[in-house]
């Protein structure tokens, strides 16, 4: 939780809805370009957990409020390392496109592989190595 909740961090929109305003969340499709390059093409209904399942589990930890926000996280068949630079497009069916571009002050890079692409070289599929800049190995 704490890793993801710099500032910069979280980008919301460019748009908020209410429930009444997306009837049906478990069927959305969802895109995300990196530099132009579509990266990820998923629907909603293809989740781990359904919504209903988040917002269980997250209001037995502590109570939901008006007005949170509940970010389930990404499918991430397709992603690879944001990089400094990098321009990320993501859209979601019927609500938009948010557009930023990722600052990384550490100029740090990492490997274009996905998990999956890493893993099928036969190197650890959890992590892609980080290339150069602080921290690099």
């Amino acid at each position: 939780y704490q890793m993801k909740s710099r500032e910069t961090f979280a980008p919301l929109g460019p748009y908020l809805v209410t429930a009444d305003e997306m009837p049906n969340p478990h069927h959305l499709q969802i895109w995300l370009w990196n530099n132009g390059a579509l990266k990820q093409d998923f629907n909603t209904n293809d989740m781990t957990y359904s919504i209903e399942r988040c917002i269980e589990w997250v209001s037995s930890i502590h109570p939901l409020e008006p007005g949170d926000v509940l970010a389930t996280g990404t499918n991430h068949r397709g992603l690879h390392s944001f990089q400094d630079g990098d321009l990320i497009e993501l859209e979601t069916e019927g609500l938009g496109r948010l557009s930023f571009h990722v600052r990384d002050d550490l100029k740090r890079t990492w490997s274009r592989d996905t998990r999956l692409e890493h893993a099928e070289k036969g190197l650890d599929g959890r992590f892609t190595p980080q290339l150069a800049g602080k921290y690099a190995s």
